[in-house]
């Protein structure tokens, strides 16, 4: 009579796809009242560097995703977006828009600049949202250039 048996691992994959497979056994999230599951209950930023580590010269792509609640969309209607790149350059865009009108008016969320780095570093990125001279919000994330054929270190003529 042939002997089964199944390492403790591969008994806890299978057991864990057992659950995960059988619909009495699915845990339910319970949805909010009213279907806001998905809505944020208070402001974000996620900022994104691509790539987060290359060698000079190097041209990175920032993706910021601007997550916010409902009652403060107005407040971020057509905001200013400035771009502090921590190598002594910024960049900067704003907006002409209509008035804000509620329920017709749409709030930019998702905002992208491509900037290159010459010379290797560590960088502090910072996003700024502003309106007028108040800044709404702001984040940053850290880029690491490394030096580069160009650079003195690596660029010097060795005797």
């Amino acid at each position: 009579m042939p002997s089964y048996w199944m390492s403790a691992r591969a008994l806890g994959v299978t057991a864990a796809l057992a659950v995960a497979l059988s619909p009495g056994l699915r845990a339910q999230t319970p949805a909010a009242p009213g279907g806001d599951a998905d809505k944020p209950k208070k402001l974000s930023i996620d900022l994104r560097i691509t790539p987060a580590v290359s060698f000079a010269p190097s041209r990175v792509r920032a993706i910021a995703e601007l997550k916010l609640p409902e009652d403060r969309h107005a407040e971020f209607y057509c905001a200013a977006i400035e771009w502090d790149w921590g190598d002594l350059t910024e960049s900067a865009e704003s907006n002409e828009c209509e008035p804000y009108e509620v329920g017709v008016s749409a709030v930019k969320q998702v905002f992208t600049a491509e900037h290159t780095f010459q010379t290797g570093g560590r960088y502090r990125v910072q996003l700024r949202l502003r309106r007028n001279r108040k800044v709404l919000a702001s984040t940053s994330t850290i880029v690491t250039v490394r030096p580069g054929v160009r650079d003195a270190a690596y660029g010097a003529q060795q005797p």
